[in-house]
């Protein structure tokens, strides 16, 4: 029974450190990459960057500006739709 708690907690400890390790090595790139020490599609690492945060369940915060949606205009069954 220990080994089988020893090997889960193994994978998770596992689960935890490779996203970490990944974001860590990208965060580093994007860094080199902004400083100019070395060239790197900044697009790519950003992606990798914001996936990983997505898998630690972290996201961008809306900005706050709501867009003024309108509502369908809904035509009755009975009346063919108009032209507008």
């Amino acid at each position: 029974m220990k080994d089988e708690d020893s090997q889960f907690s193994l994978r998770d400890l596992l689960a935890t450190l490779v996203p970490a390790g990944v974001l860590s090595w990208a965060l580093a790139m994007l860094t080199a990459s902004y400083m100019g020490h070395i060239k790197i599609d900044a697009a790519f690492i950003s992606s990798l960057v914001t996936s990983v945060l997505a898998v630690y369940g972290i996201s961008r915060k809306e900005d706050g500006k709501k867009s003024e949606k309108k509502p369908p205009i809904v035509e009755p069954k009975d009346k063919p739709p108009s032209l507008k």
